[in-house]
C-alpha cells in the first residue's frame, strides 16, 4: 500500500493532482478544499495517500493531513460509502466540523452534503458515531465549537431555503459561505436574508 508521497506538483486537475515522484506521475485525487492550500506548479509537496484497490481500478486518494486520511479511511469502512462519497465529505467540512457533526448526530447537516441522502447519513453516524468520537478524543464535555448547523436556527434556515427552490447542498453552502454569526443572528430571518445574498 502506498501510504505516503513526496513528489513535485506537476499537475492540478478539478479534483486530482499529478505528483512526479522521480520521474514518476502518480495521479492522486484530493479533496477540493485541498486545492486552494497546494503549493505552486514545479514545487514540492508532501501527500498523506490511501490506496484504494477494486477489480477495475486502482486510484489513490491523497490529503495534506494524517487526521484526514484517517478519517477518508473510517468512512470507508461504513457498507455503501465508496471514495466518492467519503471524498465530497472531506471536502464539505473542516475535519473539526466533520467529527463533530458525525459524534453528534447532526444528520441533517451531513445530509446537506452532494451525495449524501438522509439514510445515508443516519447509517453514518449510526456506524461511526462511538468509534469516531474515540479515534479523534471527543470528550462530552469538551464540544468542538464552530460548526455550523448545530444551531436549531440552522436546520430552520436550511429547509426554508429548501422550500424556495434551492438544493440542500446549496443551502448549506449558501449559509457556510456568508459566515453568519449564530451568537448575534436574533432570528431565522436573518439567517436566510444573509444567505440569499450569497446566493443572488
Amino acid at each position: 500500500m502506498i501510504s505516503k508521497l513526496n513528489g513535485i506538483l506537476d499537475s492540478v486537475d478539478q479534483n486530482s493532482i499529478v505528483l512526479d515522484v522521480n520521474g514518476v506521475g502518480y495521479q492522486v485525487y484530493v479533496p477540493s478544499s485541498a486545492l486552494p492550500k497546494l503549493p505552486k506548479l514545479g514545487q514540492a509537496v508532501s501527500m498523506f495517500t490511501c490506496q484504494v484497490v477494486r477489480e477495475d481500478s486502482n486510484d489513490l486518494y491523497g490529503f495534506l493531513t494524517k487526521e484526514e486520511r484517517h478519517l477518508f479511511s473510517i468512512i470507508l469502512s461504513v457498507s455503501g460509502f465508496g471514495p466518492k462519497s467519503a471524498m465530497n465529505l472531506i471536502s464539505a467540512f473542516k475535519i473539526e466540523q466533520l467529527v463533530a457533526a458525525i459524534t453528534r448526530g447532526n444528520v441533517e447537516l451531513l445530509s446537506t452534503v452532494h451525495g449524501i441522502g438522509l439514510k445515508s447519513a443516519q447509517k453514518l453516524v449510526i456506524e461511526l458515531k462511538e468509534k469516531v468520537g474515540k479515534v479523534f478524543s471527543v470528550q462530552k464535555s469538551d464540544i468542538v465549537k464552530g460548526l455550523p448547523g448545530e444551531d436549531p436556527m440552522v436546520s430552520d434556515a436550511i429547509s426554508a431555503l429548501i422550500t424556495l427552490g434551492y438544493t440542500p447542498h446549496e443551502a448549506r453552502d449558501a449559509i457556510m459561505k456568508v459566515g453568519v454569526d449564530f451568537n448575534k443572528a436574533k432570528s431565522v430571518e436573518d439567517v436566510i436574508k444573509q444567505s440569499l445574498k450569497s446566493l443572488s
